[in-house]
């Protein structure tokens, strides 16, 4: 597919309300897989078996009450209505957004379930990115870690380079989390890069475009190259088409 393809796709698919408003309807809770162990130092290295969970009741982000107080995903100490949601739920504002306040949008959506978020500000030119938009965001909720909680996104560096819509973001970030039942604490470092793909995708609004990850400050080497997490849910869907054929094939030969 090439790039111009991938612009093409993309456009006609944010103009759809589903995607191109981000709004707290998405943030539903169903049975979807966990991680089954931890292994430090990063959530990307988990095994992510998929086990039937039960409907957790993080309770509504919108209209009146105590939504607003509800602290932040991402750590920043603000209420979270205040904060990441205001670009989950609100275009303009995300378009309007620093770099760094879109990693950690993008941090929080992962805690909060904003699947159209993850995918809307994902470019259209990461090679993670899926031109199957509804197949890729029922890949994401089918694989999210609800084995832990998402309890920080620290900022350690965010710089720009060039002007105009050549310009690129660099973003360098731990993120942090917690393991439900041992309470184990976890993170890995990213550098992620962003860049603008247009004002008519997401209004002009800063882009994940790839990430580098690194093991954090204070965890063990990994055993293996950690991924980010969109390559890591990748690699969950492919073992999973791989198994079925598997299976497939077992059917075969025992006919």
């Amino acid at each position: 597919m090439t790039n111009t393809s991938r612009l093409f796709i993309l456009l006609i698919t944010l103009a759809t309300p589903c995607v191109s408003s981000f709004t707290v309807n998405t943030r539903q809770t169903s049975p979807l897989s966990s991680c089954s162990s931890l292994k430090p130092p990063s959530l990307l290295q988990l095994d992510a078996k998929k086990q039937k969970s039960k409907k957790k009741n993080k309770g509504s982000t919108s209209g009146f009450g105590g939504a607003a107080v509800v602290p932040c995903p991402c750590g920043s100490g603000s209420g979270y209505m205040k904060c990441c949601g205001r670009l989950h739920n609100d275009p303009a504002v995300f378009a309007a957004a620093t770099a760094e306040e879109v990693v950690r949008a993008r941090y929080s959506a992962y805690s909060e379930r904003e699947v159209d978020f993850i995918v809307g500000s994902t470019h259209p030119l990461n090679k993670n990115f899926i031109s199957d938009i509804e197949h890729w965001k029922e890949t994401i909720r089918m694989n999210c870690y609800d084995n832990f909680e998402l309890t920080s996104c620290e900022i350690l560096d965010e710089t720009y380079e060039g002007e105009g819509d050549k310009q690129i973001a660099k973003v360098k970030f731990v993120a942090k989390m917690t393991q439900v039942d041992s309470r184990e604490k976890t993170a890995f470092q990213e550098t992620s890069t962003f860049e603008r793909a247009g004002k008519n995708i997401m209004g002009g609004a800063w882009l994940y475009k790839e990430g580098v990850i690194e093991t954090a400050p204070g965890m063990p080497e990994p055993e293996t190259a950690p991924k980010n997490l969109d390559e890591e849910l990748k690699a969950q869907e492919e073992g999973q088409v791989g198994e079925s054929k598997e299976e497939d094939g077992d059917e075969s030969t025992a006919e």
